[in-house]
């Protein structure tokens, strides 16, 4: 993510209230778009590498993707009674991949003349939520490695990899007590860092 771009969420722009969904739907805020872009581009590649779209193409989709959500987030209706984004979002990346599987495969049986079965897109909807926790949680621990240095990361690291205390302690030298002080230190910026982030990315509903 470019230093330009990174979210102070200490600043006014965070006592608005407004998420980055509901800045980047005014089409005055060329800012909140160009965030929207830097948070949601990797992301995006993710989700199409997970629907094992060609690594040739991932760039060119995720840009046609871009374009799709700009062309639309401001009349998509989104809300309670509505699409959560992430929804809609998914929505979008299946149609894009799927359209473009379609398009490949058509021009295959051009040139081949011979069958080429359709790609069908699988439902991605737990795709979506297990690669937006990823996103996530890689984001916050973006922000803690600033704050944090020396052991103390790589105790709460450890600790997201599953393993044990004793474990931490022996491989780190350290005492179980220090293991516990550095792990629940970081967990508890950790907690209200996700919190935080996912209240600014994600759409008010």
């Amino acid at each position: 993510m470019d230093q330009q771009h990174e979210i102070d969420l200490s600043k006014e722009q965070w006592k608005t209230r407004l998420t980055l969904v509901d800045r980047a739907r005014d089409p005055s805020d060329s800012q909140a778009w160009d965030e929207f872009t830097d948070y949601y581009t990797s992301f995006i590649r993710m989700v199409l590498m997970q629907l094992q779209a060609p690594l040739d193409d991932i760039e060119d989709l995720s840009q046609t993707i871009l374009v799709k959500l700009w062309q639309n987030l401001l009349t998509v209706e989104l809300g309670r009674d509505h699409a959560r984004f992430r929804t809609w979002l998914g929505k979008v990346i299946r149609n894009t991949f799927y359209t473009h599987c379609s398009q490949a495969a058509s021009r295959k049986r051009r040139e081949t003349n011979a069958a080429v079965a359709d790609v069908v897109p699988p439902d991605i909807d737990d795709i979506i939520e297990s690669e937006w926790r990823k996103h996530i949680i890689a984001l916050v621990i973006e922000r803690l490695n600033a704050s944090f240095s020396g052991k103390a990361m790589e105790v709460f690291t450890m600790t997201l990899d599953g393993k044990s205390v004793d474990d931490i302690a022996s491989a780190l030298e350290l005492t179980k007590d220090s293991v516990y002080v550095l792990r629940n230190r970081v967990q508890s910026r950790f907690r209200k860092e996700t919190r935080q982030l996912r209240s600014y990315l994600e759409f008010n509903q």
